[in-house]
């Protein structure tokens, strides 16, 4: 292989790619980028064989088509601190790619890329199995509102987000066991059996990839096992889960509710933030606040939020909207934090509870497209 490419772009494209790249010592290949030049263009792939990272350039030149495995970091580190716009990659006989510039050369030892996985270099996506189509930014939010629920690397049929048909809705899910977020999205049709779930892994390096770039379509394919987002010349792939996710339609329908708060997000929000400066560090129930809800004599309803930690503790009083029996109930909040710092500041959110050790269920006001349900922990004297 012997080309001449645009140095900011390959830089650029090294990165996309390298975001599934993990360090792997048992199978080193898989530490690796591939690379291939094919028709004036340069075909860059990185994967940790649950999820598979593609894209391409546009080749200056192209003197000896090719392909190489090399290690990425080392590579990125040095192009980005130089500033030819053109740089050279060249491939010797003894498998070392040299990279050229106007004053300098330097040397990586590549493997043979013979060695290196299933690239998915010949995707043909069938239109019969195109799934439907987002803008990048909406479809980012979309992921950004769910995906805190899933963090869950040591269960890997929780580390998703479910993403379910239902008539004209798409429904996205995610849950660690002791919260849920549910969002759902309208669409203009109906998609016939959809059920996917998809590596949290795979949706967070979406994300970093997407977020910031122009606003354009993503457009997603369901084939062979895998859901591909397609993003101009980049393809992410994400190797399909088939473990049961847990019957969020059925925790729905099983959960009353007999008192609702309701309160501006500015000031929960801010509440909240000043309440996990006490809690974050409390050793015994990292994160637990008590919410003790009342309805004085005087008929003032109020809300005492406390927490504490081995040296320090926090108790505030402030107004609320309340409806229903006094409540005390203990809350993670910063889970809590988590889901309302995805509503607008300026709107009304509802928590809407029962018994101390029943779920409480989190909206904001008059919107049912975007609920949280959150488990209690247990109340402390």
């Amino acid at each position: 292989m012997h080309i001449k490419v645009n140095r900011q772009d390959f830089l650029n494209s090294i990165r996309i790619v390298e975001k599934a790249i993990k360090e792997s010592k048992i199978k080193p290949i898989i530490s690796c980028g591939y690379v291939k030049v094919k028709d004036n263009r340069l075909y860059f792939t990185g994967t940790n064989l649950e999820t598979t990272i593609k894209t391409s350039i546009f080749v200056e030149e192209v003197y000896t088509p090719g392909e190489i495995v090399f290690y990425p970091s080392i590579i990125d580190e040095y192009i980005k601190e130089i500033k030819d716009e053109f740089i050279t990659l060249k491939l010797s006989n003894n498998n070392v790619l040299s990279i050229e510039t106007q004053d300098s050369v330097t040397e990586y030892d590549v493997f043979k890329s013979d060695d290196y996985p299933n690239t998915f270099e010949n995707i043909v996506l069938d239109s019969k199995n195109f799934v439907f189509q987002f803008k990048s930014e909406e479809l980012v939010s979309i992921f950004e509102k769910v995906l805190f629920s899933a963090d869950t690397p040591d269960n890997i049929g929780l580390n998703c987000i479910r993403i379910e048909s239902i008539d004209n809705n798409l429904h996205f899910v995610s849950t660690n066991t002791y919260r849920l977020t549910f969002l759902r999205k309208t669409i203009d049709k109906s998609i016939d059996n959809f059920q996917v779930s998809v590596l949290a892994e795979t949706v967070s390096y979406l994300i970093k990839i997407i977020k910031g770039l122009p606003n354009d379509d993503i457009s997603i394919y369901n084939e062979g096992g895998h859901l591909y987002f397609q993003y101009r010349d980049t393809t992410i792939i994400s190797k399909l889960l088939e473990l049961k996710f847990p019957d969020y339609a059925g925790i729905f329908e099983n959960i009353v509710y007999d008192k609702k708060l309701t309160i501006k997000n500015e000031i929960l929000l801010n509440l909240l933030k000043r309440v996990l400066i006490f809690s974050r560090t409390n050793m015994e129930s990292k994160y637990s606040s008590t919410y003790d809800f009342k309805i004085r004599a005087n008929g003032e309803k109020k809300l005492t939020l406390s927490a504490l930690n081995e040296v320090a503790r926090i108790n505030e009083v402030i107004d609320v909207e309340y409806e229903g029996e006094d409540l005390k109930i203990s809350l993670n909040s910063k889970y809590l934090l988590e889901f309302i710092q995805n509503i607008p500041r300026d709107k009304e959110i509802e928590l809407e509870l029962r018994y101390p050790n029943s779920a409480v269920k989190v909206t904001e006001k008059g919107n049912n497209d975007y609920v949280y349900i959150i488990m209690p922990l247990a109340l402390r004297d």
